[in-house]
């Protein structure tokens, strides 16, 4: 079965110096015992048993705990001795059900010397995905409870006694201790990730920003892609214009606030660009099938896309903004063109991860008439995951891949349906066993052909795409050459007399914008190096 994760974030503060600091160790489980995965390996978290349910699990770079609920004791760090100053915690983690959980609960307690008698003072629990809280306590001066060990603990019930234990995972906990009278630094928040295509008109977002004195806050936005502009970089949601990129293109931009005296931490948030001309349809997979149930997560509901089995057989699914994809399900496809007698090119790149034993989401163009379940391949490029099971790594964030295949000018399959198949490849390990994430697929096509002149001017720049030489042809003395990238910023500039070809083997792959400068005037066109 597969595993959905889905999560929530406690807030109230992840801030540190100026009178506060992180006072959690290894609340990101990254450091514990080589080759153990029972929580008695990770570095400063204990259990008052050894229970084989709860572990360690993860790669290297996503290390987490996973508690059960069968475990009678609770998973828990003692931090420190409180002190006799007046001071307040507030607690922050990440938490995600991996089956049947009910309710996550988590407290402060304190304890004396033995660790496993222990006093709660703040109890509170929760139900992913719909609370959303924050769990603070503080203490006055000279309190009662100074010289005793301040302790955090978590632990889950099951939502259906019936379906057995829970199991819940845990990671990023911070517990911030803050000294009340000292200025605490703000805490930048630069806005969801946001998908949007060339041409649009953006909005960047820092209004989740804060300040835990409630100081008035002043924003600036850092954007580094030369050609992107914000409207202004002081506002709360600066805006701009998308690039028309020729493939799936990121974007980052940067923010800091001050709150009058200090500045916050640097936070970053990504736009992804995708071509204003593309071919793929819901590349995002955010598009249901209308009228399908909106809470279905059958890959038969993903608008424009089609699979070639059962809808109750399928194992991947729709979970959010992407798609999860079986080892054991055959092929998503979708038809995107209709193949040209003339040569074209196609410029593939989508978003991927294994999220469990995935080696390769292989990315198949294929041929069809209109019976699409009867396919012809064409190209098949393996996208590797970079998994190593030996190892235990088997997951991996996500990666853009590339690919770009060339159909031949008067090739038998013109006229016939162009199909684009995504096909999950397990690691073999003779189980078939392997699931992967997909998102952010843009398909842009090109046809070769020489550039035509804008009509003033008689110039034809050709071959395109090229990957030595660019030569210039028609009416006028071309006395210079500029070459741009697509964000703006000037390559490579050639002046003379009468110039008709350009040397083009020194710049990187991808689209460029050719100024080309005549007696007539001026001809700028897009010309794409490979």
């Amino acid at each position: 079965m597969k595993k959905i994760f889905t999560s929530f974030v406690v807030m109230f503060a992840v801030l540190v110096a100026h009178g506060q600091e992180n006072v959690i160790r290894n609340g990101d489980f990254q450091l514990g015992e080589a080759g153990v995965e029972t929580i008695a390996g990770v570095a400063d978290w204990h259990m008052d048993k050894e229970a084989p349910g709860s572990g360690w699990w993860g790669d290297a770079t996503n290390r987490r705990v996973t508690l059960s609920s069968e475990d009678s004791t609770t998973l828990y760090q003692v931090v420190e001795m409180i002190s006799a100053d007046s001071v307040l915690y507030d607690l922050t983690f990440w938490a995600g059900d991996s089956w049947n959980t009910g309710k996550v609960v988590v407290s402060i307690s304190t304890s004396d010397a033995d660790t496993t008698t222990r006093t709660p003072l703040v109890t509170d629990s929760l139900v992913i995905g719909v609370d959303d809280m924050a769990l603070s306590y503080g203490f006055s001066q000279n309190s009662a409870h100074a010289g005793k060990y301040l302790i955090v603990e978590f632990t889950c019930s099951p939502l259906n006694e019936g379906d057995g234990a829970a199991w819940t995972h845990f990671d990023d906990v911070m517990l911030i201790k803050r000294i009340p009278g000292v200025n605490n630094p703000p805490s930048a928040n630069a806005g969801d990730y946001q998908s949007v295509k060339g041409g649009d008109l953006v909005t960047l977002d820092g209004s989740g920003s804060s300040d835990p004195d409630d100081d008035p806050l002043t924003y600036q936005w850092i954007s580094t892609f030369p050609g992107i502009t914000l409207s202004d970089p002081n506002a709360v949601d600066p805006t701009f214009t998308a690039p028309d990129v020729s493939e799936l293109s990121s974007f980052d931009f940067a923010l800091y606030v001050n709150d009058g005296q200090v500045n916050s931490d640097t936070v970053i948030t990504r736009v992804t660009v995708i071509p204003a001309g593309e071919l793929i349809r819901n590349g995002d997979f955010s598009e249901r099938v209308p009228g399908s149930n909106p809470a279905s997560t059958s890959l038969k509901d993903v608008l424009h896309w089609n699979i070639d089995e059962l809808r109750d057989s399928l194992g991947g699914g729709i979970w959010g903004p992407m798609v999860t994809l079986a080892s054991a399900d055959p092929t998503l496809y979708q038809i995107v063109d209709v193949i040209q007698a003339k040569q074209t090119t196609y410029t593939l790149t989508m978003s991927a991860r294994s999220s469990w034993n995935s080696q390769s989401v292989n990315t198949i163009f294929s041929a069809s008439d209109a019976d699409s379940t009867v396919r012809i391949e064409i190209a098949n490029t393996e996208n590797l995951m970079a998994i190593d099971p030996g190892q235990g790594i088997n997951t991996t964030p996500y990666a853009i891949f590339k690919q770009v295949i060339m159909i031949p000018a008067g090739t038998a399959h013109a006229g016939k349906n162009l199909i684009l198949e995504l096909d999950n490849v397990a690691y073999d390990d003779g189980s078939d066993d392997g699931w992967c994430e997909v998102n952010f697929v843009s398909l842009v096509k090109e046809v070769a052909a020489g550039i035509p002149s804008n009509g003033a001017v008689g110039l034809t720049l050709y071959p395109n795409p090229a990957s030595t030489i660019l030569h210039i042809e028609g009416d006028g003395h071309v006395s210079s050459v500029r070459i741009y990238s697509i964000l703006g910023s000037l390559e490579k500039a050639v002046t003379g007399n009468n110039i008709n070809q350009v040397t083009v083997d020194d710049l990187a792959s991808g689209l460029y914008i050719f100024s080309v400068t005549t007696q007539q005037g001026v001809v700028n066109q897009k010309v794409r190096i490979k």
